[in-house]
């Protein structure tokens, strides 16, 4: 039997220092979660998590990145989103509520008490909600900036509810209230005024 090869390896180490990683964020606070610890605990050595990662700011990043990368947790931040573009007429039983359970490594960093997780959440947030409405940030005013960052900050928080870890359909209940139904109309705002921007633009440079 042929010998594995060095990316193989590599790749095993990624898998097992990632999957400690992860583990850990379970039980203990990001702060208190060291190089050693997960050394110990994915038994690959300190320069084999060197070898990977920077420090466990670089980890924590990576890890989240290669998360995000899963179907289920696009879906799950697509399909609070999507609720939050529904009109009240139409039906929201299409969206798909199982796959919310799936995502619980986004719920574990927006409910930990490090700001550096919490941020990874938001912006994977904002990254998702503006990729669906073709908006570039850089062309956002100021104000729109923070209105957005002040309603993603508190979906963050919500998702790193207890509330919501004990039930994670309450996302979707929440932002089909009242509230819910507040931050839809600032979010289509946003993305109207940002359409008539380039429209606007768009017809300045043809005439």
């Amino acid at each position: 039997m042929a010998r594995p090869r060095k990316t193989e390896y590599a790749n095993r180490a990624v898998v097992k220092i990632e999957n400690a990683f992860w583990k850990l964020l379970e039980t203990e606070k990001y702060t208190d979660i060291t190089v050693l610890r997960i050394a110990q605990d994915s038994g690959v050595n300190r320069n084999s998590f060197y070898y990977h990662y920077k420090d466990m700011d670089d980890l924590a990043y990576q890890a989240f990145k290669n998360n995000a990368r899963n179907d289920a947790s696009r879906m799950m931040i697509s399909s609070i989103l999507t609720v939050l573009t529904l009109q009240d007429d139409e039906k929201k039983s299409d969206i798909d509520m199982s796959i919310l359970p799936n995502s619980r490594r986004i719920m574990l960093c927006a409910r930990s008490e490090s700001t550096y997780l919490k941020q990874l959440v938001n912006d994977f947030l904002k990254e998702i909600w503006l990729d669906s409405f073709s908006i570039d940030e850089s062309h956002l005013t100021t104000e729109e900036k923070l209105q957005l960052d002040f309603i993603f900050a508190g979906i963050v928080t919500t998702l790193g509810s207890q509330e919501v870890e004990d039930d994670p359909l309450l996302m979707l209940k929440l932002v089909s209230s009242e509230i819910g139904k507040s931050m839809l109309l600032t979010m289509k705002k946003i993305s109207v005024a940002q359409n008539n921007r380039f429209l606007e633009t768009k017809q300045n440079l043809q005439g």
